[in-house]
């Protein structure tokens, strides 16, 4: 019985200490970065073409291995950007915006936003 609770114990462990990926998303052309924590929050920094930037925090909605998607927290302002959701892929090095239409068909409509470099960067624990 111990030994079962020590195994679980330490398995608990290792999942705990995992690194997290953080995934950047860097639009190539316009001033546009979505970066999103796997299993945790995300920053859209949207440049307002005068050296400032728009901050807008996130929770992620959808990870598939392929793409990441991220939706604005409440209680904040809105992004400049129209989007229900906002998704990076990385097999289109691509950011694009999911937008759902209450008077439109059911679903969400994709909308490409811009071509992008895709980073995965993996987050070490601190011990």
């Amino acid at each position: 019985m111990k030994k079962t609770l020590a195994l679980a114990f330490a398995a608990a462990l290792a999942v705990q200490a995992a690194p997290a990926e953080t995934w950047v998303s860097v639009c190539t052309v316009k001033d546009l970065q979505y970066n999103q924590t796997i299993g945790g929050k995300g920053t859209l920094l949207i440049g307002q073409g005068d050296g400032t930037y728009q901050s807008i925090k996130l929770t992620q909605t959808f990870f598939d291995q392929v793409a990441v998607c991220g939706t604005p927290d409440t209680g904040q302002p809105a992004p400049v950007i129209p989007a229900t959701q906002i998704c990076a892929n990385r097999s289109r090095d691509s950011i694009y915006l999911l937008t759902r239409n209450a008077k439109g068909p059911p679903g969400a409509q994709e909308t490409p936003y811009c071509e992008a470099t895709i980073t995965i960067v993996e987050d070490t624990p601190a011990h």
